[in-house]
C-alpha cells in the first residue's frame, strides 16, 4: 500500500498551528497580568500618594492652629492692616504655608445660637431664615422649631406642632425625643422632620458651647442678628457690612478691640492645583497662661464648601 506523500506535511503544519495558538494564548495571558500587576501598581501609587497628601495636609492644619491661636494672643502695639488682625467673624483669610495656599476661616463660638439655650422662636426664625424665601413653609417651620425644644426638654408633653417619643414611634424611627440637652450640632439631624439640606445650612449658625446664652453680635452671622433682634435679613446684612468696615483710615483698625472668646471655630482648607480640597475644622480654646490654648476637638474629611459673603461662618460636618 502507497502511503500519503503529503501526511507529514501536513502534520507539521497542523502541530505548528497548535504551536502558534498556545503561543498566542501565552502572550495573551502574560499581557492580562502585566495589565493587572500595572493597575495594581498605580492604585498601590495613588494610595500611598494620598496618604503622603493627608499627613502634610494634617501637619499644616496643626501648624496653622498654632498659627491662628498666636494670632488670637498676639496684640500689636501699633495700629495695624485689617488683614493682619483676623476677626472672627467667619471670612476667610488666606495662608501660604510649606509651599502650600490654605484659607483660614475664624469664628467666635460665641456668635451662635446655642442649641440648648436657643428660645422657640429665635429657633424659629433661624429655620426661617435657612429655608429662604423660595422653601419657605411656614407649618414645618413651626414643627421643626417645636420639635427641637421637644428633644431637649425633659417632658414627655409634646409642644403644640413638636414631636414626642411617640411621634418618632410613628414614624417608624427606632429612638425617640432624647429628653436631655443636645450633645453635638450633628444631633439635630436625628429631629424628626428635619431635611439634611436644611440642617446643613442651619448649622454654621448654632452651637452646643455658648452655655452663656447671650450671644457675641459682635461676630454674628447676619442670620444669627436677624434671628436674635427680630428684624429682617436686609437690615441684618447691612449691620454685618457697615460692622466690618475697617474704623481708620487706609484699611486700619485698633489693634485693642476685644476678638472676644475664649473659644473659637477654625476651619483649615487647602485646594490642589487639580481641584481637590482637604478641610479640617476645630475648636480652639483661647485662654493664655500656662496651657495658651488647647484644640478641644478636631474633624477631617469635611465637604467643601465656598465661604459665605456676608458674616457667615463655616458649617459643622
Amino acid at each position: 500500500m502507497i502511503g500519503d506523500p503529503f501526511r507529514p506535511r501536513r502534520s507539521m503544519a497542523a502541530q505548528r498551528g497548535i504551536a502558534l495558538v498556545l503561543v498566542l494564548w501565552v502572550i495573551t495571558l502574560l499581557t492580562v497580568m502585566a495589565l493587572g500587576l500595572t493597575t495594581t501598581q498605580r492604585t498601590e501609587n495613588a494610595l500611598t500618594r494620598n496618604q503622603i497628601d493627608a499627613a502634610r495636609f494634617r501637619a499644616r492644619a496643626e501648624a496653622v492652629l498654632a498659627l491662628t491661636a498666636l494670632n488670637l494672643l498676639t496684640t500689636p502695639l501699633e495700629t495695624v492692616p485689617a488683614e493682619a488682625v483676623w476677626t472672627p467673624n467667619g471670612m476667610p483669610h488666606p495662608v501660604m504655608f510649606d509651599g502650600a495656599d490654605l484659607t483660614v476661616t475664624l469664628s467666635n463660638e460665641m456668635s451662635r445660637l446655642d442649641l440648648n439655650l436657643a428660645t422657640r422662636d429665635q429657633l424659629a426664625a433661624l429655620i426661617e431664615l435657612a429655608q429662604g424665601e423660595e422653601g419657605f413653609d411656614e407649618a414645618q417651620r413651626d414643627a421643626l422649631a417645636d420639635a427641637i425644644v421637644d428633644w431637649r426638654d425633659e417632658d414627655d408633653v409634646s409642644q403644640l406642632n413638636g414631636a414626642e417619643d411617640s411621634d418618632y414611634e410613628a414614624a417608624g424611627l427606632p429612638y425617640g425625643a432624647a429628653d436631655g440637652p443636645f450633645r453635638s450640632v450633628e444631633e439635630l439631624q436625628l429631629v424628626l422632620g428635619m431635611p439634611r439640606a436644611l440642617y446643613r445650612r442651619l448649622a454654621p449658625d448654632l452651637t452646643v458651647h455658648n452655655d452663656t446664652g447671650r450671644v457675641e453680635q459682635r461676630f454674628a452671622s447676619a442670620r444669627v442678628l436677624a434671628a436674635v433682634q427680630g428684624i429682617a435679613l436686609e437690615d441684618a446684612e447691612q449691620l454685618v457690612l457697615e460692622r466690618d468696615q475697617p474704623l481708620l483710615p487706609d484699611g486700619q483698625q485698633p489693634v485693642a478691640v476685644s476678638r472676644g472668646g475664649p473659644l473659637y471655630r477654625v476651619r483649615v482648607a487647602q485646594v490642589t492645583p487639580e481641584g481637590a480640597g482637604r478641610q479640617m475644622e476645630a475648636l480652639l480654646s483661647v485662654q493664655g497662661g500656662q496651657q495658651p490654648f488647647e484644640v478641644l476637638w478636631r474633624r477631617y474629611g469635611l465637604p467643601a464648601e465656598a465661604p459665605q459673603a456676608t458674616g457667615g461662618h463655616a458649617a459643622d460636618e
